[in-house]
């Protein structure tokens, strides 16, 4: 179907056009109406050099041809007008409400810098180029660490995707961009000295101490020793999905983990009784850690950090090791071995100079 190009002069009326900023609409039938749509986030001014005016030509005509695909397909074209129409942060949030509740955290607080931005509506055909990049800046000027603007970045990211897969748009306006890259973190882990140190220290909490050193033992992470049951544990193995990437692992268990086992010995469904949330179990680990007097930001997770460096220490296969703890990329557990690498040279590193 045929879309044409209307220009709408902004700015005083009694100037003449040439000393005008100009917006492009388009204009189209739809279901027998006649439609104009004005092209918001791309305004021509006076002052635009021959550059300038040829790549905003170029965005127009790009919107206009994605009109045309879509009013192309009468069926998928006459659906996606009127859902463009609706509202992203909405459609956010209950994206986000479907999630587990540590990946919810993230869209929770993505949810919340978006409203920051834009405030509580903000229709699926505003979000172009132009936003995406002023939402980033906006991320940026509100002090955010690097990484936080990833994640919030690769949550939007996500819910666009998934709005194409159903119809929505036509196309992911950050595929176009220069997204900001993660930067490596220090993946922070336990020794073995370190381990004894917690497990000879008293506890109030018995069970948050036991899971946190179960997940040494096993690499698990938080939601799933949360949820583990006894039911998932057959033949001295673990066999779970897990809740965050939906993968089967299979977990033969070791003299450590077998005796932290024995140690949960209450007739409960579930092997270890925890907080429902993982912050609140995060506080408790960062209590035992510090009673322990161990000088290390810990948090749950570490645990599982621990369980990968322990198998890399010991000569442990690394694809094994991916297979156990349950990773779709490899990519994952060799920057484990990469940690050890690092610990290895800093261990030369420290034997005292001598003088030659």
């Amino acid at each position: 179907m045929s879309v044409n190009l209307r220009i709408k002069y902004l700015g005083n009326p009694k100037l003449s056009k040439r000393n005008r900023p100009y917006k492009y609409q388009l204009d189209y039938f739809l279901n027998g109406k006649r439609k104009r749509e004005t092209i918001k986030d791309v305004a021509f001014h006076p002052s635009d050099t021959k550059e300038e005016r040829k790549q905003k030509n170029k965005i127009v005509n790009r919107i206009k041809s994605q009109l045309e695909i879509e009013l192309g397909n009468a069926k998928n074209g006459l659906i996606s007008r009127q859902l463009q129409k609706a509202n992203f942060i909405t459609y956010f949030e209950q994206l986000g409400n479907k999630k587990s509740e540590k990946t919810k955290t993230a869209w929770d607080n993505t949810l919340k810098h978006l409203i920051e931005f834009q405030g509580p509506k903000l229709t699926f055909e505003n979000i172009s180029v132009n936003w995406v990049e002023n939402f980033i800046e906006h991320l940026k000027s509100e002090g955010l660490a690097n990484n936080s603007i990833v994640t919030y970045l690769n949550k939007v990211n996500a819910a666009l995707n998934q709005a194409i897969k159903e119809k929505i748009i036509i196309e992911n306006p950050i595929k176009n961009i220069d997204r900001p890259k993660k930067e490596e973190t220090e993946i922070v882990f336990l020794s073995k000295e370190e381990i004894q140190k917690i497990i000879c220290t008293d506890f109030w909490d018995n069970d948050a101490k036991n899971a946190f050193l179960f997940s040494c033992y096993t690499g698990l992470r938080a939601s799933d020793i949360k949820n583990l049951k006894r039911s998932n544990i057959k033949d001295n193995k673990i066999q779970l999905t897990q809740n965050k990437t939906k993968n089967a692992v299979y977990i033969p268990l070791n003299y450590n983990a077998k005796k932290i086992l024995e140690k949960q010995s209450h007739n409960d469904d579930f092997v270890f009784k925890l907080s429902d949330h993982i912050c609140s179990m995060n506080r408790t680990v960062k209590k035992l850690i510090k009673l322990a007097q161990i000088d290390k930001k810990v948090h749950f997770h570490s645990a599982r950090h621990t369980f990968a460096t322990l198998l890399v220490s010991a000569g442990v296969n690394i694809f094994t090791i991916s297979k156990l703890m349950g990773h779709k990329d490899i990519k994952s557990t060799l920057v484990y071995a990469k940690v050890i690498d690092e610990e290895k040279q800093k261990a030369v590193d420290s034997m005292p100079n001598l003088n030659f």
